[in-house]
Parts: C-alpha cells; structure tokens; sequence
C-alpha cells in the first residue's frame, strides 16, 4: 500500500514494487485526462513506464481520445555530418516500442508527436511547436543510473537550459540500454532537453528497481541541483510527484 515519506524535505509516495508503482501512475493520469481539454502528456520509453503504457492500452478510444502524447526522443545515426533517425521497424526504435505497447492498441489511435530531423540542425524546434499547442500538462519521467531524465540528458553534456536537439550518447548509456533490451543502441539520439521536461505543469517522476538506489540517494540528499546529476533538478519542480518502490528506496534514510 501506498505511503507518503519525507527524505531530506522531499514528498515522496512509496510503494511496494513496480507493479503498484505502475497503477499509481496510470490512476493519477487518467483522473487528469478527466478534467484536462485535451491532456497533453509528455511521455519516455524503456523499463520503466511499459506498465503504464499496458494499462492505459485498456481504457479505449474514447477514454485516451482526450490525451495528445509527445515523446522526449528517437535514435538515429550520424553520417559524414548528417543525422538521420533508425528506420520505425528498427528494433530499438522508439516510434516502433510507442506503436507496439500504446498506439496500435487504440483505434483510432491518438494523437502523438515525436521531435523531428529538424531539431538535430536546429534546436529547440520541437519546444515551439509544443508551446503552440499549449505546453505540458503532464510528463511522465524516469531515470537512468546515470542521473539522466527527459530522455537522453546525460551528465555532464546536459544544461539545466537545453532544449530538444542532437546528442551522442554515452558509452554507459549505450551499455546499460543495450543490457537491458539486448539490442544493439544507436549512436545518436534527438531527444528534448532539461528545459523541455522542466516546462510541464505536473511531472510524475517513476524510480524503481534496486540497481536505482545508489543514484536515486545521491539525487534526494544533493545539496543543490548540479548538471553532474541531471536528475536533481526536479527538486526545483513546484508540481513533482516522486513515486518510488521498496528497492529503489532500500538506500535511503
């Protein structure tokens, strides 16, 4: 059952494992989709949200109708100096994982957004069109071992004033990813910025797991929000919701 605990002045709702984690998210989302005209939701891929994403694949067409998704990012490759993204049957694509565990569940399928090619020569493009449409009301967030957030904001490349744009990944983002899916990762990524994720009216953020322990401690017990820890910036977020498992919280006091 869920419970509310304080770490180093920090709300945080415990839960007992991914599985409650995952219902707390997706209860919290769909009460939103209720009273929002649409709810726009800017949403990750990987591990961590694929529970949420099965669970809203139940509600229907009607239900997910009132929602407009954008996704924080997609791989790509980097050839004598030009970007392009993984083909949308790519293994690892992130348009391919959406289709798979959301949008082809749902007819007709909602509507979604992914950055495009354009953001890889000019930044911060994927933010315009998000702030026409009238910003974030809500982003659904998770972290890597890294600290990194929003996508591929890996420290120490990664701003608290990026925006969407080109990046190279990591070699521990690239090995943790590819341990995780067993799949070979890109090289490349367009993927929004801290700037982008930190713009969104509410944030849900997700930890779970033990191998997030160490990092999610370093996180809650920073004394101040630094780049070398991208993470820490949502201590900064007036509207946050740190939902957390047992294993992920097993290193804190």
């Amino acid at each position: 059952m869920a419970e509310n605990k304080t770490f180093n002045g920090i709300n945080v709702t415990l839960v007992e494992d991914k599985e409650e984690m995952t219902k707390v998210a997706a209860e919290i989302i769909l009460e939103r989709m209720k009273s929002a005209n649409p709810l726009k939701l800017l949403v990750p891929t990987g591990t961590t949200p694929e529970g949420v994403y099965e669970l809203l694949s139940r509600q229907g067409a009607e239900v997910l109708s009132n929602a407009i998704f954008f996704n924080m990012d997609e791989y790509g490759h980097l050839e004598n100096g030009v970007f392009r993204f993984v083909s949308e049957d790519h293994p690892a694509s992130y348009r391919k994982y959406m289709n798979e565990r959301l949008f082809s569940k749902i007819a007709p399928r909602p509507r979604h957004y992914f950055p495009g090619i354009e953001n890889a020569k000019t930044p911060g493009h994927y933010d315009e069109l998000i702030e026409n449409l009238g910003g974030i009301d809500l982003c659904l967030n998770a972290m890597g071992e890294d600290g990194h957030i929003f996508g591929f904001n890996s420290p120490p490349e990664s701003g608290f004033g990026s925006v969407t744009r080109m990046v190279k990944l990591t070699e521990d983002t690239q090995s943790v990813n590819q341990g995780l899916t067993g799949l070979e990762t890109p090289s490349h990524a367009v993927t929004v910025g801290l700037k982008t994720g930190m713009a969104s009216k509410e944030i849900l953020f997700l930890v779970c797991g033990e191998r997030k322990a160490d990092i999610l401690r370093k996180v809650l017990y920073s004394p101040e929000p630094t780049e070398e820890i991208p993470a820490t910036i949502l201590a900064k977020h007036p509207n946050c919701h740190w939902i957390v498992d047992k294993a992920a919280a097993s290193k804190l006091n």
